[in-house]
């Protein structure tokens, strides 16, 4: 088996193919300068555009080599992190997570090397228990799409999120599963994909350093 492609073989890849960059920008639904910036690792790369990378290859991208080529110009890790949790407008557990809408700071986890950028989002509800209680932290770590099966954070276009587990894309849709639905909601859940925004990775509970 082939090892998983990363970002930075992307070119090449092109080459081999034969086919161009613009192409490959044109599927992503990118102007070819954006596309540029984000192979030079000055943009982020979106979850939606990782999925649609591997469709135009036919093969899976190394995760976390693209969010460490992704990270190469970090001049250093912060040493805070924002923290989110006020209920966002609508409720329904949603978290805003809108850059005026940081509640706190702490440390970073002492292991971090700097990879990615994170966040700690605070838990609304109890729609994820036993997994996670209100009031929880958990750590996002944004730019790293979540395996199938895996807790993720959703991040939708108006500023709000939600956490929930993640289990994939298709036809349109976004499906996710939460654990100890709400009366009248069942678990699996499903969200128009032209709503969402951004699926983050989430990692296991920490606890908050200040």
């Amino acid at each position: 088996m082939l090892a998983a492609m990363e970002i930075t073989e992307i070119p090449q890849r092109l080459r081999a193919m034969k086919r161009s960059q613009a192409a490959l920008a044109r599927h992503l639904g990118l102007d070819p300068s954006s596309l540029t910036k984000t192979l030079k690792g000055d943009r982020r790369l979106k979850a939606d555009e990782l999925i649609k990378i591997e469709e135009f290859f036919g093969e899976k991208l190394d995760r976390d080599a693209t969010v460490e080529s992704l990270s190469t110009r970090r001049v250093g890790a912060p040493r805070r992190i924002p923290v989110y949790g006020y209920a966002a407008a609508g409720g329904n557990e949603r978290i805003a997570i809108n850059a005026g809408q940081v509640i706190d700071w702490v440390d970073a986890p002492p292991l971090w090397n700097g990879i990615g950028d994170l966040i700690v989002v605070r838990v609304i509800g109890d729609s994820m228990e036993p997994r996670y209680f209100a009031g929880e932290s958990v750590i996002a770590r944004l730019g790293l799409p979540p395996g199938r099966g895996q807790d993720c954070l959703i991040e939708f276009h108006d500023g709000s999120a939600l956490i929930k587990n993640y289990r994939g894309q298709r036809d349109g849709q976004v499906f996710a599963f939460q654990y100890n639905p709400p009366p009248g909601e069942e678990g699996e859940l499903r969200y128009s994909a032209s709503s969402v925004k951004a699926i983050h990775a989430v990692e296991l509970p920490t606890r908050l350093h200040r």
